[in-house]
């Protein structure tokens, strides 16, 4: 029986979707572009706020760590409606 607590193994045979199969070529295509030339900057800042929030520290370069949430939040939609406003 504790054996099974050591198996991190397990696959149920599930199928997750890649970003691929939501957007049609053209957007892919502008996404790519976009990330290639903004996708340091954007992935850092999600980096920090998932250590710091993992680590439950208060704050992100002197931000309260809620703030920098939102702020992150508010450059995800940018991002959305810039490519997805269909």
């Amino acid at each position: 029986m504790l054996s099974l607590y050591y198996n991190d193994s397990v696959n149920y045979g599930f199928y997750v979707r890649s970003p691929e199969d939501y957007v049609d070529d053209q957007t892919a295509g502008q996404l790519a572009d976009y990330l290639e030339h903004h996708e340091d900057d954007f992935t850092q800042k999600v980096a920090y706020y998932f250590d710091a929030r993992s680590h439950n520290f208060p704050s992100i370069q002197n931000r309260a760590i809620d703030d920098y949430k939102i702020a992150l939040i508010e450059e995800i939609s940018k991002i959305k409606n810039e490519f997805l406003s269909d």
